[in-house]
């Protein structure tokens, strides 16, 4: 089943749609989702490699994008630690 990318010619929106196949019908233009516009261009799309180097690059991409966030819950997970020695204390 093919996704399709398309660019919106109105808003410059870019876009993937989902296409199932239909033994019966041909399958419906789509609209830009956020203009509604029909004036689209389809683009080409790139091959999806898989290989160990990407693997690398989308892991070390993801604990880049997720450092603020672990960050944020080492430091709450050290406040709370301070607050339950500090309530032992008294």
């Amino acid at each position: 089943m093919p996704i399709y990318e398309y660019e919106c010619r109105a808003c410059q929106n870019r876009f993937e749609v989902f296409v199932r196949p239909s033994s019966t019908e041909a399958p419906e233009a789509p609209s830009c989702p956020e203009c509604q516009s029909k004036d689209l261009q389809r683009l080409l799309s790139a091959f999806a490699v898989n290989s160990e180097a990407t693997q690398q690059v989308h892991l070390q991409q993801a604990r880049k994008l997720n450092a603020p966030a672990m960050r944020d819950r080492k430091h709450a997970e050290i406040e709370q630690m301070r607050h339950i020695e500090e309530s032992h204390d008294h």
